[in-house]
C-alpha cells in the first residue's frame, strides 16, 4: 500500500470518529424532572447514559420554575423521564417551551408511575380541601418496593427505544431489584421495633414510606395540603400527641421548621428530617433511602430514652 494511501485511509477514519454521523460513542441523554427518578433512570441506563433532573434536590416539587439551561437540556435529551400524575405542574409548560414533539406525545418519554397502585385517591374534588391530588398521592417513590416496579417500567421502556440494548437495561434493572430487596429486608428489620407507632408529618408525603415500614400518620402540620398551620390546628395536634402518644415529627428540608420545633418544645418530641430528592452527590436513590430510615430510627431510640427518663 502507498504511503499516500496509508495517509488518506487515516484521514477517512479520522472524520468518521469525528464527523456527528459516529453517534455509537455518544451517550445516551436523559432528562428527568426529579433527582431521584434521574437516579433511578441512571442505574438502569448504566454508563450508556448522561443524566440531567431538571428539579434541584430538596425542594417543593409544587413550585418549580425550570430555567432556560432546563429547557436547552430536555430540548437536546434523546428521552425525557417523569413522574406522572399531577405533582409536576411545571413538566407541560416545559415540554412546550422545549418543543420536543415527541416527548409530548409520550413516543420517547417515560411515565415512570405506571403500574405503580397509588394511595389515598380523593373522595371529592373540592378545593376545599387544599392542593389535592385527583389521581391518588403522588410520592410513591418513597417506598423502595415502588423504586423495583419504576426500574421495569424504565427497562421496558428503554428497550423499546434502544431495541439494541434491551438485555443491558434488563440486566441492570435485575441487579437494582436485587439490590433494594437486600437493603429493604435490613431496613426493615431496624425499623420493626417501631411497628405501629405514629408519626406527624408537615405534609403528606410520606404514606408509601410509613406503610412500607409499618408506621403510621397520626396527623399533619398543615390542616389541609398546602395551607399553612394554624393556632387552633396546633392545639389539635398537641392533644392528638398527648392521647396517642406520637413523639416524632417529620419535616422535609424546604418546609417550615418553626412550627414544627414550637410543636417539638412543647411536646416533648423529637424532629427526623426525611428527604425526597436528594442530591445526586449524596449516592443516590438507595443512599437517600438509607439516610431516611438511620434518621427514623435514632428519631425513635431518641423518644423512647426521653420517655424512659421521664
Amino acid at each position: 500500500m502507498s504511503r499516500y494511501m496509508k495517509i488518506w485511509q487515516a484521514c477517512l477514519c479520522l472524520f468518521f470518529a469525528l464527523s456527528p454521523q459516529a453517534d455509537a460513542q455518544q451517550k445516551l441523554r436523559i432528562a428527568a424532572t426529579t433527582t431521584s427518578i434521574a437516579s433511578v433512570a441512571g442505574e438502569i441506563a448504566g454508563s450508556t447514559a448522561e443524566i440531567y433532573a431538571v428539579a434541584p434536590s430538596n425542594r417543593n416539587l409544587h413550585f418549580i420554575s425550570p430555567t432556560p439551561k432546563d429547557v436547552l437540556k430536555v430540548k437536546k435529551a434523546d428521552v425525557f423521564v417523569h413522574g406522572g400524575l399531577d405533582l409536576e405542574v411545571w413538566r407541560g409548560p416545559l415540554l412546550d417551551a422545549a418543543g420536543r414533539k415527541e416527548f409530548i406525545s409520550g413516543q420517547r418519554a417515560i411515565d415512570v408511575s405506571h403500574a405503580i397502585e397509588l394511595m389515598n385517591p380523593p373522595e371529592e374534588i373540592s378545593r376545599v380541601h387544599g392542593d389535592i391530588h385527583v389521581h391518588g398521592n403522588p410520592h410513591y417513590w418513597t417506598d423502595p418496593v415502588n423504586a423495583k416496579q419504576m426500574a421495569d417500567t424504565l427497562a421496558e421502556r428503554l428497550a423499546e427505544i434502544y431495541p439494541d440494548s434491551a438485555e443491558l437495561f434488563q440486566a441492570n434493572a435485575g441487579r437494582f431489584k436485587r439490590r433494594i430487596d437486600e437493603r429493604l429486608a435490613e431496613w426493615q428489620k431496624r425499623l420493626a421495633p417501631f411497628k405501629g407507632s405514629k408519626v406527624i408529618a408537615y405534609h403528606d408525603s410520606w404514606p408509601y414510606f410509613l406503610r412500607r415500614f409499618g408506621l403510621e400518620p397520626a396527623g399533619f402540620l398543615e390542616p389541609q395540603p398546602g395551607i399553612a398551620p394554624t393556632p387552633r390546628h396546633l392545639d389539635e395536634l398537641k392533644q392528638i400527641m398527648k392521647n396517642g402518644s406520637v413523639k416524632v415529627i417529620v419535616l422535609e428540608p424546604y418546609q417550615e421548621k418553626k412550627t414544627a420545633e414550637k410543636l417539638v418544645r412543647e411536646t416533648g418530641a423529637v424532629l427526623a428530617l426525611l428527604q425526597q430528592n436528594d442530591a445526586p452527590e449524596a449516592g443516590g436513590y438507595e443512599a437517600m433511602i438509607e439516610k431516611n430510615v438511620t434518621a427514623l430510627q435514632q428519631a425513635f431510640l431518641k423518644a423512647d430514652a426521653f420517655v424512659r427518663e421521664v
